[in-house]
């Protein structure tokens, strides 16, 4: 298995971006990320898109520099709030979902995760809902995620995932032949933690060939307060 996924990482980080896809229409978006794992996970944790670190480069992404490696930033991201210094990012929130274990589950050693994989809808760092990028329709969204993420589940098959936000949860749903919108198994959610149920129902990936206990969560950036207390009560189906 690991042999297959680094291969697969490392298809991810040469990605020549073809079919019109967020990153071929944002091409100074350098670069792809990707997080290895050393171990074959039992979670997968799947959110939207790697933010520009840099306040400058969100408000002109042309500026991002040819060398920059995005997932030697995230790494060093990782590794810098696991020594306590650095306290921002959506990192913190996504180890408090964990219950500390995201961050105890990362080797600042070998810069990489063990049980745990982190990894995105849209694979070139930016931000889909900005204006200071080219707006892509529903169908050029999903390309990265038909190309990629469709492989990262066959490969590391993983026994939960993770979707942290609207974009991954509506994709994951879609293939597993779920009829609602992602919001309504939010609510279904919400409903099992209240009568106290434990137990998260499998689903199958057919495309895939793969089942697996999806949950889906509003992605915990923080900014609606809400969202984030939805979170701490509904971590517990993690568990």
């Amino acid at each position: 298995m690991i042999e297959r996924a680094n291969a697969l990482f490392d298809e991810i980080r040469h990605c020549v971006r073809k079919g019109n896809c967020w990153g071929e229409k944002n091409p100074t978006c350098r670069k792809p990320v990707v997080l290895p794992c050393r171990l074959q996970p039992e979670v997968m944790i799947v959110t939207e898109q790697m933010n520009l670190p840099k306040e400058e480069w969100k408000k002109n992404p042309k500026i991002i520099p040819k060398e920059w490696d995005s997932s030697e930033t995230l790494l060093n991201n990782i590794k810098m709030v696991k020594e306590g210094k650095r306290k921002t990012g959506i990192i913190p929130p996504i180890n408090r979902l964990f219950n500390g274990r995201f961050l105890e589950d990362f080797s600042a050693d070998e810069m990489s995760f063990g049980k745990l994989y982190w990894t995105h809808f849209i694979k070139c760092p930016g931000k889909l809902r900005s204006t200071a990028f080219e707006r892509v329709s529903e169908s050029e969204s999903d390309i990265c995620a038909d190309t990629f993420l469709s492989k990262e589940i066959r490969v590391l098959r993983p026994k939960i995932i993770v979707c942290l936000g609207g974009y991954a949860s509506t994709w994951v749903l879609k293939r597993t032949g779920y009829q609602h919108r992602w919001t309504d198994l939010l609510w279904e959610e919400i409903e099992w933690v209240a009568r106290g149920k434990k137990q998260i129902p499998e689903r199958e990936i057919a495309e895939i060939n793969h089942r697996a206990k999806i949950v889906v969560l509003p992605h915990p950036s923080g900014i609606n307060p809400l969202a984030s207390l939805l979170n701490q009560k509904l971590r517990y189906l993690l568990f």
